[in-house]
């Protein structure tokens, strides 16, 4: 089973397809799959399943019920894409952190997070990410590394 990258919603559309989709360069996925975690568009396609918890504008109710939803009905790994979905998965926001063993906590991939800007931060994600997913380790980064 893949595991789940989960995030707040999409201002391109409510097609599922496209949740945290790597395009159009320096929207929320793309910035997630080349910067944070340096990783090719079709390994991370291919690596990852992609999931909003709204459709259309944040509502913290609907965002509950999907998190319950996906958490009670998947038993693949989750990674949680900033705070407001930390919140809705009722989890503390500390990013970079396992929460048991099913949860990862990341900052928001947009650009207007600040934890971005903080010295080392994408090496942080990376590390956690291949940590809670040996399996990718190898994909994490690469892109970064010329390949």
């Amino acid at each position: 089973m893949k595991p789940i990258l989960v995030g707040e919603s999409n201002p391109y559309g409510s097609d599922p397809y496209y949740a945290l989709y790597p395009a159009p360069d320096g929207c929320s996925g793309h910035r997630l799959c080349c910067l944070i975690l340096g990783m090719c568009r079709k390994d991370y396609l291919e690596a990852f399943d992609r999931v909003n918890l709204c459709e259309g504008p944040w509502k913290i109710g609907k965002a509950r019920d999907r998190a319950t939803e996906l958490f009670a009905a998947s038993p693949a790994k989750l990674l949680l894409c900033g705070q407001k979905v930390s919140t809705a998965f009722g989890v503390p926001f500390t990013p970079f952190q396992k929460h048991g063993e099913s949860l990862l906590i990341l900052p928001h991939p947009s650009g207007l997070c600040r934890l971005w800007a903080e010295a080392g931060s994408f090496d942080r994600a990376r590390a956690a990410v291949a940590g809670f997913l040996p399996g990718l380790a190898e994909l994490i980064g690469r892109s970064a590394r010329g390949r």
